[in-house]
């Protein structure tokens, strides 16, 4: 570009997701994407990740300000639940809590 037109360019600055927006996002969009892509059935298959593991989640695993990542880890969280269920031929109750999660996606990067 032309020098004189970069001096006239104006930046502007685009802010990333708040945590109520990536919890909507997850809820409204990343859950059911992961849940159905890993093979689940919500109501057939015994899993549970509660509200509480999801807000964790948010706070200590993707404070970017997309949602990237969010969808990377709930998607990797769904696989190991799927495996989980066909290990244990859907018997057992697969809860996914803050004690636990390490199992499912490793330390918390914050």
């Amino acid at each position: 570009m032309h020098p004189a037109v970069l001096d006239r360019m104006e930046l502007i600055e685009v802010g990333g997701y708040t945590f109520d927006e990536k919890k909507h996002i997850l809820e409204r969009h990343l859950m059911p994407e992961a849940i159905s892509r890993a093979g689940l059935v919500e109501g057939t298959h015994n899993f549970e990740i509660p509200d509480a593991t999801r807000n964790y989640i948010i706070e200590y695993y993707c404070r970017e300000p997309g949602v990237r990542s969010l969808k990377k880890y709930i998607q990797k969280i769904c696989e190991k639940i799927a495996f989980k269920v066909v290990e244990n031929d859907n018997k057992e109750k697969i809860v996914v809590t803050e004690s636990n999660l390490e199992d499912f996606i490793g330390e918390a990067v914050f």
